[in-house]
């Protein structure tokens, strides 16, 4: 069953989310995630206030949990947490 990563980012840093998603996407790849969504102005509906925001499908849960637990995106994280407040969360699919 499919799995969803759902990411709400507060930038700060530009150029380094920037360079961040140029070597973060390729692990998402290779993890069997594929970008689904990315919008820097989504429409807010019903008090949900976001500026940046991204959907990533993944097979299963177990990807997204493999791709978080790699040493290969433990500094990608740390890059991303110095460029951005995140508000990550996975969901299941139907």
């Amino acid at each position: 069953m499919s799995a969803y990563l759902v990411v709400d980012l507060d930038i700060n840093n530009p150029k380094a989310i920037d360079d961040y998603r140029s070597k973060a996407l390729p692990l998402v790849a290779k993890a069997g995630g594929r970008l689904i969504a990315l919008d820097d102005t989504p429409v807010e509906l019903e008090n949900w206030q976001a500026t940046n925001m991204l959907i990533i499908e993944f097979p299963d849960m177990d990807a997204i949990r493999g791709l978080f637990a790699s040493s290969e995106y433990a500094p990608l994280a740390r890059q991303r947490q110095a460029a951005a407040g995140s508000r990550i969360i996975a969901l299941r699919g139907v």
